[in-house]
């Protein structure tokens, strides 16, 4: 007899109504049963109809006898069943199960099939079968509600509450009105824009772009822009703009916060996506599978944001491990994953180079600095010749300072300052310990603002205790409790994250220090500190139910740094007690790198000389942790510490010198070589970048000429 399907179907007619009966029953479903079976019927169709284009298809050696005998069979079997039912449980079968299930009765009915053609008939008929099924009209509207939600969470670009006496608030604006594209390069080594061929770089909006590997590795140093970027990639594939992105349509963007994942109970990641997700959009009624469903259609953008904020080295291994093992998963590996990190946290051995291409984000080149300042101020203000006026002031002042100009290739410290030349033109300062302090001190001026504007708002609890002098204070020494807390508890995997109930505690015990309360009057002190900042600062925010972290890790850097200097300016201890000890005891830790070179920078000049020869004395006699060392002191010297030649003890030659002897070893591996060009180069706009060319030119015939030229071209163009 033949049937719809094209084909005599004596034997699969007979048994697709107990099966569809035994289906229903074991799935206490209300469907149906003919709706089920003409579901069933008609993702066989799909598959057999694509099956027949094909020069030899799965069942090519089967006359229609043997395809009605065999599918019968197939459909008898109880692991096909199992996963139909599940279909009927909202959630998608597993294809794989299917497969196997083929094999098997293939095995046992003796027939032969052509085994590259299972996989697709499966996927064929299992994803017909689904679709005509009403739970994939839940589906649909589940995401359609999702895909709201990721545009409202995702479309605008909050900067940190900045609000300066007498002026406005500053608002999120729309994130592709203001949001300027970096530009990366596929290399090993983050290299300097003067060493690269334009040929090299390539706009990272192309990163998802479909003739490009389906999964890579962003690394991006502090304030590049990485969070900012998964941001733009999911707002615009849940904004539908596939051919913008070189993306095939109906795809679903899935951002998740690393660290956020790190903090469960089990790194698992489809039960985060199913319980997590829907919390944090506010999201009812999203079907048990529906990530699932799109994930194993190859239908998701996964956006892995952050590894490098966990900070148990340990902890980012496992889970750098876990998030491997999904991805490249036979059931998900045809979805397209982006996974972020800082270089300095990051392992290269994480994921596997051939699978996972690294790219580097790139500084912003002058175009891209203009372009940002040309967008900042047409949101700014509406009157156009005003924001023309803003944009040329700030430009003419980048071009008359050039310290600035290098600090603004960072997109935070463009930011950053376009936020103070907003409201104080005069005070923009040159070097990045000082933007950061200015930047601070802008942002906790909101505080006293609130005090004279809003006390007498309900939603609002008045400060009794703490005045805005005390503010700093407790910001660094919060920072500092967070940074050493992260490190030292193995529970604690992000360098940020932080629990309301444990900063209450901590908070508590400042207070009561700083303030000679008692600690009931502390505590709720505590309580109202964290409602201001929650409501209103920009540096530190909430980051899901109860737990807290810093607007972005580079502050709580600088006030961790400016803790440790603070508790050696107020006699806690020695010099060496204090700072040295910091030094020696972080000198190696990534998640410190940040802190320690800050800590130096905001010394004077002895005691920046004296750190620097202590980092270049620890454990010279290993040649490995030797290099290291000297490249770290020469990250020093980028930071352009203060007249660090006035002190008797310079070390600065001393590193130059050393550096060279790096850079003219034929035997010295790659990786450290690219670091000592890197160092050299970032030495421009420094005091130390006129020696730096003289002890490179006096060794000239033994490096490279194109590389001495590019050394010549940077460092030439130097202040000094």
């Amino acid at each position: 007899m033949i049937d719809i399907l094209g084909f005599t179907t004596t034997a699969l007619k007979a048994v697709l109504p107990t099966v569809v009966k035994e289906i229903i029953k074991k799935a206490q479903s209300q469907l149906n049963p003919t709706e089920l079976e003409k579901a069933i019927k008609t993702g066989i169709k799909a598959a057999q109809d694509a099956d027949k284009n094909k020069q030899k298809g799965l069942l090519f050696a089967c006359d229609d006898r043997q395809i009605d005998t065999f599918l019968a069979k197939v459909f008898e079997y109880s692991g096909v069943q199992t996963e139909l039912e599940n279909a009927l449980k909202d959630k998608f079968p597993d294809i794989q199960n299917l497969i196997e299930a083929f094999k098997q009765v293939a095995q046992e009915q003796k027939i032969k099939l052509n085994e590259p053609d299972i996989e697709p008939w499966v996927r064929t008929f299992i994803n017909i079968y689904f679709q005509e099924l009403p739970v994939y009209g839940r589906y649909q509207a589940a995401k359609d509600n999702y895909l709201k939600q990721i545009i409202k969470d995702s479309e605008k670009i909050h900067f940190a509450g900045i609000k300066m006496k007498g002026q406005d608030w500053d608002i999120p604006e729309p994130l592709e009105k203001i949001f300027v594209i970096p530009d990366v390069i596929n290399k090993e080594q983050k290299a300097n824009r003067v060493s690269l061929n334009s040929k090299d770089m390539i706009s990272a909006n192309k990163l998802l772009n479909s003739s490009l590997p389906q999964q890579i590795v962003i690394l991006g140093d502090p304030g590049s822009g990485k969070s900012t970027l998964m941001q733009y990639f999911a707002a615009n594939v849940a904004q539908k703009k596939f051919a913008e992105l070189g993306l095939p349509e109906n795809l679903l963007p899935i951002l998740i916060r690393i660290r956020d994942l790190a903090n469960q109970p089990e790194i698992n990641i489809l039960t985060y996506l199913q319980e997590r997700i829907p919390r944090k959009y506010s999201l009812d009624n999203i079907p048990e599978g529906f990530f699932d469903y799109w994930l194993k259609q190859g239908k998701a953008v996964i956006l892995l944001d952050g590894l490098d904020e966990i900070a148990d080295q340990n902890k980012q291994r496992e889970v750098a491990r876990h998030l491997s093992y999904f991805v490249t998963n036979n059931k998900y590996v045809q979805n397209r994953v982006i996974i972020t990190s800082r270089p300095a946290e990051y392992k290269r051995d994480f994921f596997e180079t051939p699978k996972f291409p690294h790219y580097f984000i790139l500084p912003f080149d002058e175009s891209k600095i203009n372009l940002f300042i040309d967008r900042w101020y047409n949101t700014r203000f509406s009157d156009s010749e005003e924001s023309q006026r803003r944009q040329s002031s700030l430009k003419e002042l980048l071009n008359k300072q050039e310290r600035i100009k290098i600090l603004v290739e960072n997109p935070l410290l463009l930011t950053l300052v376009c936020l103070i030349h907003r409201y104080d033109a005069v005070r923009l300062p040159q070097k990045r310990d000082k933007l950061y302090e200015t930047a601070i001190e802008t942002l906790l001026l909101n505080w006293e603002m609130i005090r004279f504007e809003e006390k007498q708002a309900p939603i609002y609890k008045k400060l009794e205790h703490i005045k805005f002098t005390n503010l700093q204070r407790l910001m660094e020494k919060l920072a500092y409790w967070i940074h050493c807390q992260q490190i030292a508890a193995e529970d604690k995997n992000s360098s940020t994250i932080v629990e309301r109930d444990e900063i209450i505690q901590q908070l508590s015990k400042d207070i009561q220090h700083l303030k000679k309360i008692e600690l009931y009057e502390a505590k709720q002190e505590a309580e109202n500190f964290i409602d201001y900042i929650s409501a209103r600062s920009g540096l530190l925010n909430e980051q899901g139910k109860n737990c807290y972290a810093f607007v972005h890790k580079t502050f709580q850097e600088y006030l961790c740094a400016k803790e440790i200097d603070y508790r050696y300016q107020n006699g806690e201890g020695s010099y060496e007690e204090i700072v040295l000890h910091h030094i020696k005891e972080h000198l190696y830790n990534p998640h410190w790198r940040e802190v320690l070179l800050l800590l130096i920078e905001i010394q004077k000049p002895k005691p920046i000389a004296k750190a620097i020869w202590a980092i270049l004395e620890q454990d010279k006699e290993n040649e490995q942790l030797y290099y290291h060392n000297l490249l770290f002191a020469g990250s020093c010297l980028t930071e352009d510490p203060n007249n660090l030649k006035t002190a008797d003890n310079d070390p600065s030659l001393h590193i130059l010198s050393e550096l060279v002897k790096l850079e003219i070893n034929p035997d010295l591996d790659e990786k450290i070589r690219s670091q000592v060009f890197s160092t050299f180069c970032n030495l421009s706009q420094t005091e130390f970048a006129k020696s730096a060319l003289e002890v490179l030119a006096e060794n000239q015939d033994r490096i490279d000429e194109a590389r001495m030229q590019q050394y010549r071209n940077k460092l030439e163009k130097s202040k000094v």
